[in-house]
């Protein structure tokens, strides 16, 4: 992870990741000096009796931002093997392009590290993570300040963290909530920018027998368009003190179980206008309907932000249909999760849409020293994160899924490789071991 450290008298404030700058004629800043100052490494205005400061500050930047995705970009199904376009399965579900149907390229509202606040230079992120956002890690007593700039021209986003202590300032959720207006973080306006202070309470610790567990973050603006749209990224927490030696000594991954239902998704015209335009004027757009708000009694700070990004069009599932991927590819697109025999691995699950779903691997089982259990599956349901442990410990290129069939059928599924033994020596850089 790109990172860079500064220093604010006994604070240590750790840099980390962000999303891609807009190319406009006239370029405006992209970030107001308000949210700057806000950027200060202090403490929000509440804190809580749990949470005991480590004096660290680990600082991220990241932007919401439409970028073009494909859930199968080589073009090929690889649980067959075979190239998309004779893909039973793909065809089955309306996944191969056609006169009336868009395929597997999409534009989509995702979460984007940067390495400062300039957001010119993207940070660093594993390939296998896919469509996720950046990777923001912190410590047990740690403050996170996330710096966030929604680069989306039409649409409202926002930061909620999953599993983590923030004060109303910070929630990034839009509800009516007894005030009489929303806070800018909670509905981000296109263009705005808001700093969000996450605290790591001992609540949010890993649970006992782990080093780290996963929480997560998301927008929650219209959640439902919002995930369909594509936005999510994983947070992990460490024990205090223990981040640098866990990531030495452990390979991690982490797997984001999701449903993108396209034609839900806030972009869903854009995307049918852009990639199927044969149908384009089949598609309506409703979207400055307002709703007939007679006796002055709406709250329009409330409502507004969730009806933008509530889709108003009848774009149909057969047009954009509902994709099954694991970190955003379908029938193992996704780059393999690598590993060398022996490793100890990590692997960090989350469920974010409305299905439930079973991680399976071949080739080995998952231990969680939570129940000290070791298993074949992990059940997930909507929302939930999990965090169990592997050795490495059969070497080859293995099969990972969701062993709901049907969704399986739908192409959730990735291969993970083990190198070493009749494999070959591993080309990783090796672990630093206990």
């Amino acid at each position: 992870m790109h990172s860079i450290l500064f220093s604010f008298s006994l604070l240590a404030v750790v840099a980390g990741t962000l999303a891609a700058p807009s190319t406009a004629n006239a370029r405006q800043p992209l970030v107001s000096e308000e949210c700057l100052a806000r950027l200060n490494g202090q403490l929000p205005y509440y804190v809580p009796p749990n949470f005991h400061f480590s004096g660290n500050v680990r600082r991220y930047y990241v932007a919401a931002e439409v970028v073009t995705w494909d859930y199968a970009p080589t073009g090929w199904d690889n649980w067959l093997g075979v190239p998309f376009n004779e893909s039973f399965r793909a065809q089955t579900y309306g996944y191969t392009a056609s006169n009336t149907s868009i395929g597997t390229r999409y534009d989509k509202a995702l979460y984007k590290g940067y390495t400062d606040e300039t957001f010119e230079t993207e940070s660093d992120q594993p390939d296998w993570l896919g469509f996720q956002g950046p990777i923001i890690r912190g410590e047990v007593g740690d403050m996170i300040e996330v710096l966030f700039v929604n680069k989306l021209e039409e649409f409202f986003s926002s930061m909620h963290s999953m599993g983590l202590y923030y004060t109303k300032a910070s929630e990034g959720s839009v509800y009516y909530n007894g005030t009489s207006r929303v806070e800018v973080g909670d509905a981000v306006p296109p263009g705005g920018c808001f700093v969000y202070k996450w605290l790591v309470a001992d609540n949010s610790a890993p649970n006992h027998g782990l080093q780290s567990r996963i929480w997560t973050y998301h927008p929650y603006v219209s959640m439902y368009q919002d995930q369909d749209a594509g936005s999510y990224g994983p947070v992990i927490i460490y024990n205090r003190g223990q981040m640098e030696t866990v990531m030495r000594q452990n390979r991690e991954f982490v797997l984001l179980y999701t449903d993108n239902q396209e034609w839900n998704s806030f972009l869903a015209l854009q995307n049918v206008r852009k990639y199927l335009p044969s149908m384009a004027s089949q598609v309506a757009n409703l979207s400055y309907q307002y709703p007939n708000v007679t006796d002055g009694r709406g709250n329009f700070s409330i409502w507004y932000p969730q009806f933008i990004n509530t889709p108003k069009t009848n774009v149909t599932p057969e047009m954009a249909p509902n994709f099954f991927p694991l970190n955003g590819y379908i029938y193992a697109n996704s780059p393999p999760f690598e590993m060398c025999l022996n490793d100890n691995v990590i692997w960090y699950f989350y469920d974010m849409g409305f299905d439930t779903h079973v991680f399976h691997m071949h080739g080995d089982n998952i231990f969680d020293p939570v129940s000290n259990t070791t298993s074949a599956t992990v059940t997930l349901n909507p929302g939930q994160m999990r965090t169990v442990l592997m050795t490495a410990f059969n070497p080859g290129w293995w099969q990972l899924i969701c062993h709901f069939s049907t969704h399986l059928s739908k192409g959730m599924e990735a291969n993970y490789i083990v190198y070493g033994g009749p494999y070959g020596e591993c080309p990783l850089e090796p672990l630093e071991r206990p």
